[in-house]
């Protein structure tokens, strides 16, 4: 009876919490609903890895260098004075990041290397490739390349989602993959210097800003051009242009931006729904005395953060940086960084335009306004933004709050903490001495292109040089982005090869994130005027910050710098022999003109358009073939009237080849871009299913053998079988559509291919 009575009080009870459970479920979720879903956790090429190394244990060996626990910090000023010591340092007042790092024993940890990569850990007093060197990580070990690191994912709740991530290439999986190995340097070029080696066209006669401008017409705003500051405009060193117009106008709706100090952003706070900009304005205004205290201001209105995503912003705070430039840092810049995101109803005071799809459309903005949107930016207020979903209103968007930069192991994601370096480095600068400057952000949507098999034009001139970069010697030049198709790539996350490099080094075009939807494959952006604030040394997981970077490039009459850089992504290539067939090479011949078009150019104009500065584009990573895409480059920038600067990455055997086969077209054997394009399609034919002779001849020796009499039938012998992956939907498509482009011309041809021979003395006729 006393059971059967204490069963029933406690069942009772149970029932009672179970309602209250219930309640205060129901209650939560309605007040999270308000804000943001949970973020959804996305698998990237780096799951590949994470299967690999799943069940393996560490050897004995490796046991003698287990990773130091690190302490849990109760608040920002009980750290070591001693963790900070002989770290490189990075915010030197007289000039910015110092490079200086003196290994010393009693502070080094051990960091936790992912299976199949190698660290050396130096104690003091001895040098090798753990040895913190100017610029390099003060952790022992060597860099870990993006190829073999985990995502953030691995060791937290929260992850960027990053659709760069989601949609990378599955290039480092030879269990699908029977395409060649992805061509990642991991060193930045050699410098060009006076005695470096050139073909072509010399540097110093090729077309360039300023020297080759046309008067610019009266900067003003109208539909497809919104200027977010007063004009007319003067540009003046001393004073940035002033916001227009006088009074903050508010706009939430699909078509803008929705910015944090907007009315109608709200957010639940003690079960009441508050304006969400009360709520950043009280939290960003407490006293910040370091980082444990900035993570909990960013959490208040995040929900979806806790202390745990911030775990590489705390290292970086802590370990990384000395206790004098830690307490300059939050004492003296964290505040202006402050009071310069919480200007915001004053500095934009009209809606930000979306960059959508398939629409022209310019955004003009003065670098303090920029300036302010990226502190927002590293605050994490803009709402909606972290939401990652495909149901999520900004899926087709990169992210933009810094949240994800913060995340991680800083054992194995060293990368990020170069990262940090360059965007805290731009913000030491921007507070000390704002710019004053303006920037321009272009979306340019192209609809008629060339019939590209029907050219006979014959390809422009280029400069040709394996030293050198776009960024160090393409002054006044139309710099080449390798983008991905949403902006920046993964410069929030991992990623750290051209593009998130450009991205740091210039933090400005940061800003893209916010506004630009992914481009279609007729699209491009382009970004005239960012200013590049920082130096790097390395590529990759190699990447590291290398200092201050004065940038004297002169400026227009709108104020902007004569740095043109243009946004282009290439397709991702699954199986090598497929981006030879013709709508693949279209489809990129579209995309490059997209890019090196102007509208308002005519043929014939005396004021030529500056050369484009490229290099290999869409190889690496996405796998495209360096020969082909150079190629193309040159054909897209041929049709623009644009001659061509090519930086081969320290590839001298392509400097020669590329010089060769240029001449050989433009000289020897003169032929037109229609005839080029059936050598290559035809070249991928010869190549495809077989390994032999797409190893014993590349697209540069194929095209003179051609009519030279020396090619071989190298396929007598089959190769086996082998796996082959589907294209992606996009080359699918782009194969149909040239598939029925070539069926009507040959139809109107009698069925006969359209290439033709050369008028030059040199052409021996032996066509395939």
């Amino acid at each position: 009876m006393f059971k059967r009575y204490i069963n029933y009080i406690i069942g009772n009870c149970d029932g009672i919490l179970h309602m209250r459970e219930c309640c205060a479920f129901q209650r939560i979720k309605e007040l999270f609903d308000m804000s943001e879903p949970p973020q959804k956790k996305r698998k990237t090429i780096l799951d590949f890895f994470r299967r690999k190394e799943k069940g393996k244990k560490e050897t004995g060996t490796n046991m003698e260098e287990k990773r130091v626990p690190t302490q849990s910090h109760g608040t920002s000023q009980s750290v070591n004075s001693e963790s900070g010591k002989n770290k490189a340092t990075l915010l030197d007042k007289s000039s910015g990041f110092s490079n200086s790092g003196t290994d010393h024993a009693s502070s080094i940890k051990k960091a936790q290397i992912p299976v199949g990569t190698q660290s050396t850990f130096v104690p003091s007093g001895t040098s090798g490739a753990g040895t913190s060197t100017a610029g390099t990580s003060v952790l022992g070990g060597t860099s870990v390349k993006p190829g073999t690191c985990r995502s953030d994912s691995q060791t937290s709740d929260y992850s960027d989602g990053d659709p760069t991530q989601e949609y990378s290439p599955d290039l480092f999986d030879s269990e699908f993959n029977d395409s060649q190995d992805p061509d990642i340097p991991d060193h930045k070029p050699s410098q060009k210097r006076d005695s470096s080696l050139w073909k072509g066209k010399s540097l110093a006669t090729l077309n360039r800003k300023p020297g080759c401008m046309n008067p610019l017409p009266t900067l003003r705003s109208h539909s497809d051009h919104h200027v977010l500051f007063k004009v007319p405009y003067t540009y003046n060193t001393k004073y940035p242009p002033k916001p227009h117009p006088d009074q903050y106008v508010d706009k939430w709706d699909s078509h803008h931006v929705r910015i944090p100090c907007s009315h109608q952003s709200e957010f639940p706070w003690n079960n009441k729904i508050r304006r969400r900009w009360e709520i950043i304005e009280s939290a960003l205004r407490k006293p910040m005395p370091g980082p444990l205290e900035l993570s909990e201001a960013i959490c208040k209105y995040n929900t979806r953060l806790s202390e745990k995503n911030f775990q590489m912003l705390y290292h970086f705070c802590l370990d990384e940086m000395e206790n004098s430039e830690r307490r300059y840092f939050f004492d003296e810049i964290l505040p202006k960084m402050i009071k310069l995101a919480l200007n915001l109803p004053n500095l934009i005071t009209q809606p930000i335009p979306l960059l959508k799809r398939e629409r022209n459309k310019s955004i003009t903005m003065s670098q303090e306004q920029i300036a302010c949107l990226l502190a927002n930016a590293f605050f994490c207020t803009f709402p909606r933004r972290n939401a990652r979903g495909k149901s999520s209103e900004y899926f087709n968007y990169p992210t933009i709050n810094f949240s994800s930069l913060y995340d991680g192991n800083p054992n194995y994601q060293t990368i990020k903490l170069e990262k940090l370096k360059c965007i805290f480095h731009y913000f030491k600068r921007v507070t000390t001495k704002m710019p004053t400057g303006v920037v321009t952000f272009k979306r340019q949507c192209v609809e008629n292109f060339p019939k590209w098999q029907n050219l006979e034009t014959k390809l422009t001139d280029i400069h040709v040089s394996a030293e050198g970069t776009i960024e160090d010697d393409g002054d006044g030049l139309l710099q080449v982005d390798f983008a991905n198709k949403y902006m920046g790539g993964g410069v929030l996350g991992m990623g750290a090869v051209q593009e998130e490099i450009r991205f740091l080094i210039c933090p400005e075009m940061i800003v893209t994130r916010l506004f630009t939807e992914c481009l279609e494959k007729n699209e491009s952006i382009l970004m005239m005027g960012c200013e590049r604030f920082s130096n790097y040394a390395g590529y990759a997981g190699k990447f590291k910050w290398s200092g201050d970077f004065v940038d004297k490039t002169e400026r227009d009459d709108w104020g902007r710098l004569c740095t043109d850089v243009v946004a282009i992504d290439a397709l991702i290539i699954r199986e090598h022999s497929h981006q030879f067939k013709t709508g693949s090479v279209i489809r990129e011949l579209n995309k490059a003109y997209s890019g090196f078009y102007v509208p308002t150019h005519h043929p014939g104009a005396c004021v030529p358009l500056p050369a484009v500065c490229t290099g290999n584009w869409g190889c690496g990573a996405f796998g495209g073939d360096k020969r082909l895409k150079a190629l193309i480059q040159i054909m897209a920038a041929t049709m623009a009237k644009r001659e061509v600067c090519y930086y081969t990455f320290d590839d001298k055997v392509l400097r020669d080849e590329l010089s060769d086969i240029h001449t050989y077209l433009t000289k020897t054997n003169i032929l037109g871009i229609g005839n080029i394009l059936t050598l290559i399609e035809q070249y991928g034919k010869k190549i495809s299913g077989s390994k032999k002779t797409q190893k014993s001849m590349n697209l540069f020796q194929y095209i003179p053998r051609v009519f030279d009499g020396t090619l071989e039938n190298t396929d007598s012998e089959p190769d086996s079988p082998s796996i082959q992956l589907s294209d992606s939907l996009e080359m699918q498509h782009e194969h149909c559509m040239a598939d029925e482009v070539m069926n009507d011309e040959q139809s109107n041809h009698g069925g006969h291919s359209k290439l033709q021979k050369s008028e030059s003395i040199d052409y021996k006729a032996n066509t395939p």
